[in-house]
């Protein structure tokens, strides 16, 4: 969950989806609309569905627990050499490496590494010296984050400095800057056309990142390729609110319609209160409490 998504946002999220799925088994034996549902507001929905593609994969292949070294871990599905690195050193307390936007900061102070390979080689020596790789680990990520920071580290108060590479020769501050993308402002207008039964329209997306979400049709192809509907009806707006994804900031502009569910597409007509078992983005819910459609 906290792969691009900030910690505060999480924690919103973290204790209910582990309530909802205790155990790997319990996430196995869910459907992909389950997972998703109880992800929808996270964003970057093919982490649930890797998420849960790896919990099918722990059940057949390891008896519904997770192995304990990195090599095994690899090969489930959603678990690359970061998070395979991570669950070895923190759950099981093995001598693996991890290095992420803020390890290779710091290694890269430290020891002067680099690269991205000369980091893992760094972060392998350091955890494999520690009594504890656990200890270690989230030591070096809290001095990553916390201390060595991007811009203004705290160098006064970091217990590396005095075996710090870049502290004792003066080039703290020369780290090289992090690469951002530049923010885009978009403006969307985004319908609610309902039917007479108090239904709300919206299409099934079937992309490689959003797949599976349910998305309500907006007025142009800056979200969503294939959501655009021509509404018919007359609109009257009820309002706009603001809305992130990654670099976009988005004004949506709301507007309540009526109109018929176009032949041979991917939209269906959904019940306000069906939603909340369904997976759908943060701004749908937005949209609706604009509208007085509360029921999410």
């Amino acid at each position: 969950m906290l792969q691009q998504t900030r910690m505060e946002v999480v924690l919103r999220y973290f204790e209910p989806f582990l309530q909802r799925f205790p155990t790997i088994a319990d996430l196995a034996r869910a459907s992909y609309d389950e997972v998703a549902a109880a992800w929808s507001g996270l964003g970057y929905y093919r982490r649930a569905r890797m998420l849960r593609d790896g919990g099918i994969a722990v059940c057949e292949r390891f008896g519904g627990a997770l192995p304990d070294d990195v090599a095994s871990l690899r090969t489930i599905p959603g678990i690359g050499r970061y998070t395979a690195g991570a669950i070895a050193s923190i759950a099981f307390d093995r001598p693996a490496p991890i290095v992420d936007g803020n390890m290779a900061r710091l290694l890269g102070r430290l020891c002067g590494a680099v690269t991205a390979e000369a980091a893992w080689k760094a972060a392998d020596d350091l955890v494999r010296a520690a009594a504890s790789p656990r200890a270690c680990n989230q030591a070096l990520m809290e001095i990553g984050a916390l201390i060595c920071r991007t811009t203004a580290p705290a160098c006064s108060k970091c217990p590396l400095r005095r075996d710090c590479a870049a502290f004792a020769a003066g080039r703290v501050n020369r780290s090289a800057r992090t690469k951002t993308k530049p923010t885009r402002a978009l403006r969307i207008p985004l319908y609610i056309v309902a039917d007479r039964r108090g239904r709300i329209l919206m299409r099934r997306h079937s992309g490689r990142l959003m797949g599976g979400i349910f998305h309500l049709p907006h007025g142009n192809g800056l979200l969503l390729r294939g959501c655009r509907l021509p509404v018919p009806g007359p609109r009257k707006a009820i309002g706009s609110f603001r809305h992130t994804v990654t670099n976009r900031r988005i004004t949506f502009s709301v507007f309540i319609t009526s109109g018929k569910r176009p032949a041979g597409d991917d939209y269906v007509w959904i019940e306000p209160e069906r939603l909340a078992e369904l997976p759908h983005p943060s701004y749908v819910r937005k949209a609706l409490q604009l509208a007085g459609i509360s029921k999410i």
